[in-house]
Parts: C-alpha cells; structure tokens; sequence
C-alpha cells in the first residue's frame, strides 16, 4: 500500500476532514491533499508528528510492503514473543490445578477412613474371594473407589500433562516440521506422478 494511501486510509478511520487533519499537524490543507494524492511527500518532521497522531510506526508509513504495523518484523517477533509467553503461563497453571487436585485427592485418602476388602479362600470353589466388611483403613486406591473419584484423578493427570506440554512444546519449531514435511510430500508425489505418465506412455 503506498504512502498516500495509507495516510487517506487512516485520516477516513478517524472520520476527521482534511482542514482537521491540517490543523492537527499545523499545516496546511493542501499539504495534507499533495500527500494524499502523492505528488509531495511529508519532511522528516511531519512524518514522526503522523505517527503520533495515528499511533502507527514510521516503518509502516514509509515502506509499501506493510499493510499494517502487524506486519513489521519486529511488530510479529513481539507477538510471537507475547503469544509463547501467555502459552507458557496458560500451562503452568494447567499443571499446577491438575497436580493440586491429585495432592488434594490423595491427602484426603490419608485422613478419611474406607472400608478395606479382604480375602479369604472359598475351598468350595477352590479360589480367594474379596470381602467387604467391617476393616477399615487409609489405602488411596479404595479411597477412589469408595467416592468415585477416577473420573476426577485421570481428569487432574490429563490436565499436569497438557499444562507441561505447553510450556515444553515449541510451537514455531513444529510449524517448521509441518511445512518441512508437507514439501517433502508434495515432492515425493509430484515425482510419483511424474514417473506413472512416463510407464503410461511407454
């Protein structure tokens, strides 16, 4: 996008007129419509009180390659930057929920009582049946099971697992793999296909 453009872009955005725009930066209104049209350019001093007033980069101003300040290098480093710093913070605290909620588990199963089974041989049958009755105990597995609690502790491992991943896992890195890896498929197939019409017309 050229310079005229963007600055009548962004003076339109603001729903401010040429004679507003002038005022604003003390010059002129034909000024601001020579650089609009683009038959004059705006000296260094105008160009830094324009990224002033519309809170945008000179880099952006100047250079037609950017439709945005988004697309500044710097601009999507810091993005990047901010996005892997806000994935890792998502995933300590993931992993830190889902082992509280294990810790939290398994201290109560060292302090409430639960019937514990045992066993005893059936000759009849020739084989140990478990009992339920009135012996007691501290044991974390029939603490589960006694209060259904499974569903819970696989739920509190699953989310420590997903919370690590995220802060482990480097996600520019696997985009690279994935482009890496789709070129070498479609390298791979476009050569198949290449040697298929060469058997088809032999």
């Amino acid at each position: 996008m050229r310079f005229s453009d963007k600055i009548l872009k962004l003076r339109k955005e603001r729903g401010w007129s040429q004679e507003e725009m002038a005022e604003k930066l003390s010059v002129t209104r034909q000024a601001v419509s020579r650089w609009e049209m683009g038959t004059a350019q705006p000296d260094l001093n105008n160009l830094v009180q324009l990224s002033r007033l519309f809170s945008v980069t000179t880099d952006y101003l100047v250079n037609e390659d950017y439709e945005s300040d988004r697309d500044l290098p710097v601009v999507q480093e810091s993005r990047r930057e901010g996005n892997q710093t806000a994935r890792r913070v998502a995933g300590i605290c993931m992993a830190a929920f889902g082992a509280l909620g294990n810790l939290v588990i398994y201290v109560m199963s060292r302090f409430i009582e639960v019937q514990v089974p045992y066993y005893r041989w059936n000759e009849t049958l020739g084989k140990a049946e478990r009992w339920f009755g009135e012996v007691t105990g501290y044991r974390y597995k029939y603490f589960l099971q006694e209060h259904h609690l499974e569903p819970v502790v696989v739920g509190c491992w699953l989310l420590t697992a997903a919370g690590i991943v995220l802060i482990c896992w480097d996600w520019d890195k696997c985009k690279e793999l994935h482009s890496k890896g789709t070129q070498w498929w479609n390298t791979r197939r476009s050569k198949w296909q290449s040697r298929r019409r060469k058997n088809e017309i032999h």
